[in-house]
C-alpha cells in the first residue's frame, strides 16, 4: 500500500507540472491579445492628451456594441475631416467631448493651419517706369506706379523710407502726398511722384504703400536703389534749368527807365525745374507767379536788363539730347504781348467812350421829348447828362506819395520794379480790387494800391 500511496503521488506532481506547460484555451488568448491592443491604445491616447479611462470604456462599449446589430453608416468623402482626430461612435456608445481634455500643441497646430488657409494677399504694387541710365543733379525724375487693390478700402498712406540717413537729402520728394487715381481702364489705382535729385551720390528711397481695408491694415513695399549723378559746371548764361524741353510762350520788353528795360518772359518746361529758372548776370530778376506740375510747368519771369545789350540769351540743358540748347529774344521795347503789363503807353480810351456815350444818349432823348413832347425823355436825358457829369469829374490825374511800391501785377506779392522817391504823378489806366494801375510821367507802367494816392 505504501508503494501505490507513493506512485500516486509522484503521477499527480507530473500531471500538474505538465498541465501548466500546455498552452492556454482560445479564450485566454484572446483576452491576452485583447488587453495588449488595450495597452497600446493606452499609449497612444496617452501621447495625443485622453485620459485611459475615456478609451477604455469606449473600446469596452464598442466591443458590446459590435455584438448587435449596427444602423447604415453613410461615408462622406471630405477633405477636411481627414486633417481632424475624430473618435467613432455608435448608438449605443457616445462621448461627451467636453471631456476631453484640450492640447495646447494641437491647438496651436489648428490655429496656424487656419491663419495660413485663409491669409490672401489682396494688394500688388508695381513699378512702371525704371531709372534712366545717366542722371544729373537738379534733375526731376518721374516715378510711376501701379496698384491693385482686391478688396474694399477706405484710404491709403504713402511713405518714403531712406535706408541710409547719410543720403536722406540726396533726394528731394516733391509730391509727396500726392493722391492715387483710380485707372477705369483695368481698375488700377496710379500715381506719379517727382523727385529732384541733390547730390552726385543718391539714394531713390523704399517706396511703402498701406492701404486701410475693411480687413485691417495691409502694406506693400518697393526697394528703393542707389546711384550717382553728373553734376553741371556751366557758367554765363546757364539758366539752371534742366528739362526734356523749354519754351518761351510770350515776351514783353518794356522800358523800365533811362537805361535799362524790363523783359518778362512765360516759359514752359517739360519734366524740368522751371521754378529754379535764374540768371548769373543780372541783379533784378525772379519768378513771378508759377503754375503747373513738373510733369508740364509754366512760369513768368522778369529780368532787368541793360538797353545796350542787344539780345537776351540764356542756356538750358536738354536730359533728352544731354546737351545744352540756347534761346533768345531781342532786347527791343515794344507793345504789350502778356497780360502781365499790358498797355504800354495807352490812351484813357475807355473814359473817352463812356464820355461819348452819354453825350449821345442825351442829345438822342432831347430830340425825343421836342418830337414826342414826353416827359419821359426829359427825364432820360437829365439822368444822361448827370452821368456825364460824374464821368467827367473822375480823376485820371493823380499824385502818387513818396515810397510808395509798384507792383508789376496787383497783388501783395507780386515783384516790386519801382518805388517812388517823391510824390510822383500818374495816370490811371484802370483798377482792380484794392490797387490802379498807373503810368507814369517816363511811361512805365505799374500797380499801386488805392491808399498811396494823395487826396
Amino acid at each position: 500500500m505504501r508503494i501505490v500511496f507513493v506512485f500516486l503521488c509522484v503521477f499527480g506532481v507530473v500531471f500538474a507540472e505538465e498541465t501548466r506547460i500546455f498552452p492556454e484555451s482560445p479564450r485566454s488568448v484572446e483576452n491576452v491579445q485583447d488587453t495588449q491592443n488595450q495597452k497600446e491604445q493606452n499609449l497612444d491616447s496617452k501621447a495625443f492628451g485622453i485620459p485611459n479611462t475615456i478609451v477604455e470604456n469606449t473600446e469596452s462599449k464598442t466591443n458590446s456594441a459590435s455584438q448587435t446589430l449596427l444602423p447604415n453608416v453613410v461615408i462622406e468623402d471630405d477633405v477636411e475631416s481627414k486633417n481632424t482626430l475624430e473618435i467613432p461612435k455608435t448608438q449605443d456608445s457616445t462621448i461627451d467631448d467636453s471631456l476631453i481634455p484640450s492640447n495646447p500643441t494641437l491647438n496651436a497646430i489648428s490655429s496656424n493651419t487656419a491663419s495660413k488657409s485663409f491669409l490672401v494677399k489682396n494688394i500688388y504694387l508695381e513699378a512702371l517706369t525704371p531709372l534712366m541710365d545717366i542722371l544729373y543733379v537738379e534733375q526731376v525724375v518721374a516715378l510711376e506706379f501701379k496698384m491693385l487693390v482686391f478688396t474694399q478700402y477706405s484710404t491709403i498712406d504713402t511713405e518714403f523710407i531712406f535706408e541710409d540717413s547719410a543720403l536722406k537729402n540726396s533726394v528731394e520728394v516733391l509730391n509727396p502726398k500726392q493722391d492715387w487715381v483710380l485707372n477705369a481702364e483695368d481698375s488700377s489705382l496710379r500715381n506719379t511722384f517727382y523727385l529732384k535729385i541733390k547730390q552726385s551720390q543718391f539714394a531713390i528711397p523704399n517706396v511703402k504703400v498701406s492701404v486701410h481695408t475693411i480687413d485691417g491694415l495691409v502694406s506693400e513695399s518697393l526697394a528703393g536703389s542707389v546711384g550717382r549723378a553728373i553734376k553741371l559746371e556751366r557758367k554765363g548764361a546757364y539758366s539752371q534749368v534742366l528739362a526734356q524741353d523749354l519754351q518761351i510762350l510770350e515776351t514783353k520788353i518794356t522800358s523800365y527807365d533811362s537805361t535799362q528795360n524790363l523783359a518778362v518772359f512765360q516759359l514752359q518746361s517739360t519734366m524740368g525745374n522751371l521754378f529754379d529758372f535764374k540768371l548769373e548776370n543780372y541783379e533784378q530778376q525772379g519768378i513771378e507767379s508759377k503754375s503747373g506740375d513738373y510733369k508740364q510747368a509754366v512760369a513768368f519771369y522778369y529780368v532787368i536788363v541793360p538797353k545796350t545789350l542787344n539780345t537776351i540769351s540764356f542756356d538750358y540743358f536738354n536730359t533728352q539730347t544731354s546737351k545744352y540748347q540756347t534761346l533768345q529774344v531781342p532786347n527791343i521795347a515794344s507793345e504789350d504781348r502778356v497780360s502781365t503789363q499790358s498797355d504800354i503807353k495807352p490812351k484813357n480810351n475807355y473814359q473817352f467812350f463812356q464820355i461819348s456815350l452819354m453825350i449821345f444818349f442825351a442829345l438822342v432823348f432831347f430830340g425825343l421829348y421836342v418830337y414826342k413832347r414826353k416827359i419821359i425823355f426829359i427825364l432820360l436825358a437829365v439822368f444822361a447828362l448827370m452821368f456825364l457829369l460824374y464821368f467827367l469829374t473822375l480823376k485820371s490825374e493823380v499824385t502818387i506819395k513818396a515810397n510808395v511800391a509798384l507792383r508789376i501785377q496787383p497783388t501783395f506779392n507780386s515783384t516790386i520794379f519801382l518805388v517812388t522817391q517823391g510824390a510822383t504823378q500818374a495816370e490811371i489806366l484802370g483798377t482792380r480790387n484794392n490797387y490802379y494801375k498807373v503810368i507814369l510821367e517816363d511811361e512805365r507802367i505799374g500797380w499801386i494800391k488805392k491808399d498811396d494816392i494823395q487826396n
